[in-house]
């Protein structure tokens, strides 16, 4: 993947250390820019080190009999409920072994089948044949951010990548309508750093919810930074819920438990997902998600059991497949190979987010996103399973190797939507509503969880407004809830917006799914007047320390 150094090189800010912003930053050293990666926290705290499943891919070696990359398509395009865009899930879909094999190049080892010559591949839900490679046994997003931050850091060491740790960014720098740099938080001060291209790869919003797979830093800072700069948001209201979180421990156990043969039971022993799906445990996962939030609603409980698993593939097997997992289970006192693990499910991907082209430009001009901060039209709405990492690495390539056009700078020209609405910025003559995070919290999770109605969705949205209208920005944890809050209006906007079921939005009074017809997507941009006001803690924007030229000066 490596290529020669552009004419003209640009600086690159990455704001965000997941495997978009890792790969990015990468990526944009080999083509020759000046980078500079923030994250704000350490490195390693994104969610990508959390993902667990693997990397969905299909090429010429280790790829399963009958598997080709149109399989794979399909099977992307029906968990969308085809309201994907098909061009990004082909270019996604068929340069996916090329990222593999980049990286390998870069150091990171697969778990090999048996007999040690191909990768092994495992089989999720919603995937017709077995594609998944993955790492570590059940700790994939971990060995890959690892072996990323390992090239990140070597390249910082040689003065070819600039890092900032524990720089929260707060704001993004507008000249004119132009990107040209951010304004971030460190050590207690303020600072702002210039560039030519910004690109947003912070990860997801699961801190907007009870009970969610993300760590506590996903607090949808980067949709919020790019909404109110002016960019489209679409897609907003495909809020993807995993099944199998273990609540006592605050942690997901894989899908692919299931697809090695584990099934789900209620408290009576019964397995009812094959009433649901012919594809039972391995159906989509809002079906999934859905199917146990209904046990739970009528009051019954939910138990993941792979005992039949330990017992056809020997004893030991669960513990070497799944390490990360028993480890965990042990504990708390749980063995997935002798007894059923309780489950429910819990907030875990947004397939909405900023509008992007192939190349990562957003509406905005010096303004790129990658990542689950992006929403490309890959995932439609419901991602399929271990198409996060793919999607992750395809798009922040093409994001950072695309700088070099005489265009770089320029916003991209989205795509027709059926609906776009403008929504003002919560700064109007809105009444103020105070808001906790753990009340925003229960109002998501009440609200804008798996199941929805046209009652609750306006409450939401009016209370949200009112939230945004009196949040203020004088410390990182009250610009967070302030991004959580944007997030949560603009989720709430969309899903009143659309009063029809289909894929992760599921509303209890219009059921009836549309899986078929008319791509009909909705986006949302911010009202031009009264943007919400800036952060203001300490450090004002006149003490702003301004950061020029080399990212290495």
């Amino acid at each position: 993947m490596r290529s020669p150094a552009v004419k003209k090189p640009l600086h690159l800010v990455i704001v965000g250390s997941g495997v978009a912003g890792l790969y990015a930053a990468i990526t944009a050293v080999e083509h020759g820019h000046q980078v500079t990666l923030l994250t704000k926290d350490a490195l390693a705290d994104s969610n990508s080190w959390y993902a667990q499943g693997g990397v969905a891919a299909v090429g010429p070696r280790g790829t399963s009999r009958g598997d080709e990359v149109a399989s794979h398509i399909e099977d992307t395009l029906t968990a969308g409920a085809r309201l994907n865009d098909p061009a990004a899930v082909r270019a996604v879909c068929s340069s996916a072994w090329e990222h593999i094999e980049a990286l390998i190049g870069l150091g990171t080892t697969f778990d090999a089948d048996p007999a040690g010559d191909h990768p092994a591949l495992g089989l999720e839900a919603a995937h017709t044949h077995p594609r998944i490679l993955h790492a570590g046994g059940d700790a994939t997003g971990k060995v890959i951010a690892s072996t990323l931050i390992g090239v990140c850091r070597r390249l910082a060491g040689q003065g070819s990548l600039r890092i900032l740790e524990d720089a929260f960014v707060t704001d993004l720098v507008d000249d004119d309508g132009v990107i040209t740099g951010v304004h971030y938080l460190q050590a207690g001060q303020c600072h702002r750093l210039q560039a030519d291209v910004v690109l947003l790869a912070t990860g997801g919003i699961g801190s907007l919810y009870e009970w969610t797979t993300n760590p506590a830093g996903a607090t949808g800072d980067g949709a919020a930074l790019a909404w109110r700069a002016g960019a489209l948001v679409v897609d907003a209201e495909f809020v993807q819920f995993h099944p199998t979180l273990v609540r006592a421990g605050r942690f997901m156990v894989s899908e692919a438990v299931r697809g090695e043969g584990a099934v789900l039971i209620d408290g009576n022993g019964r397995r009812f997902m094959e009433e649901v799906h012919p594809a039972a445990e391995l159906a989509p996962r809002d079906v999934v998600a859905r199917a146990i939030h209904y046990v739970y609603a009528m009051g019954g409980q939910v138990f993941l059991d792979a005992r039949a698993v330990e017992a056809a593939k020997g004893r030991g097997y669960l513990a070497r497949r799944f390490p990360s997992i028993t480890t965990r289970l042990a504990a708390l006192g749980l063995d997935l190979a002798v007894q059923p693990v309780p489950v429910t499910e819990a907030q875990h991907y947004w397939m909405g987010g900023v509008y992007a082209d192939a190349r990562g430009r957003t509406t905005v001009p010096g303004l790129r996103v990658a990542g689950e901060t992006a929403c490309t039209g890959t995932h439609g709405a419901n991602r399929l399973a271990s198409n996060s990492l793919l999607e992750a690495l395809v798009h922040g390539f093409a994001a950072a190797s695309t700088l070099g056009a005489a265009d770089a700078r320029q916003a991209s020209t989205p795509i027709e939507f059926e609906y776009v609405f403008e929504l003002d910025g919560g700064c109007r003559e809105t009444p103020a509503v105070p808001l906790t995070r753990e009340g925003l919290q229960d109002l998501a999770t009440a609200q804008l969880g798996v199941e929805r109605t046209g009652e609750g969705l306006s409450q939401a949205a009016t209370t949200l407004a009112g939230a945004l209208a009196g949040s203020g920005a004088a410390t990182r944890e009250e610009a967070e809830l302030r991004n959580l809050i944007t997030v949560g209006r603009l989720i709430a906007e969309a899903a009143l917006a659309r009063t029809t079921s289909i894929g992760a939005h599921y509303r209890t009074d219009t059921p009836d799914a549309v899986t078929h017809g008319p791509r009909v997507r909705t986006g949302f941009v911010r009202a031009a007047p009264t943007p919400p006001p800036p952060f203001t803690g300490t450090g004002a924007e006149d003490n702003h320390l301004l950061l020029t030229g080399t990212p290495n000066s």
